[in-house]
């Protein structure tokens, strides 16, 4: 699977969350792609408060990958998505001022997820460091929960 680099090499926002699960790493990757928002209803109540109404039985990884591009989808190692927008308008607005890419990849017997922001737009990237301030905790928040959702499902 490619680095994030090549997808995303200048950013001026990230943030990195990983965990230790105990189980092959096969059955991580199945439990990553299987988990749903149902299995962290602290992230769909999060998603819903942000606007975003998904099916709570709705894998995560498909319902990311309808709000943007899947860059790639390494069977086995994990998933690349892509977005862009005014992430600081409640429906993205129609600009692509920033452009985002995360991850989850699976190494082993570790999970661990990235995300990475480029505003490339001295303005935009001010609207956007705002934006970050309050939304950083959750954000991060909902990565950690997602992670610890795969982790329950991969070693049931």
């Amino acid at each position: 699977m490619r680095s994030l680099d090549e997808f995303l090499p200048t950013y001026e926002f990230s943030e990195r969350h990983s965990i230790e699960i105990g189980a092959p790493p096969e059955r991580i990757e199945a439990a990553l792609r299987a988990v749903t928002l149902a299995d962290s209803p602290v992230t769909l109540a999060l998603f819903r408060l942000r606007g975003l109404h998904r099916q709570a039985s709705e894998p995560f990884l498909a319902g990311m990958g309808r709000m943007g591009d899947v860059l790639e989808d390494a069977p086995g190692e994990g998933i690349v998505l892509g977005l862009a927008g005014q992430f600081w308008r409640l429906r993205g607005g129609a600009q692509d001022e920033c452009k985002a890419v995360l991850d989850f990849r699976v190494q082993g017997s570790r999970l661990s997820t990235e995300t990475r922001v480029h505003v490339s737009d001295a303005a935009a990237r001010r609207k956007f460091a705002r934006y970050w301030l309050v939304v950083r905790p959750f954000s991060g928040l909902t990565r950690r929960l997602i992670l610890r959702a795969v982790k329950r499902r991969a070693e049931a």
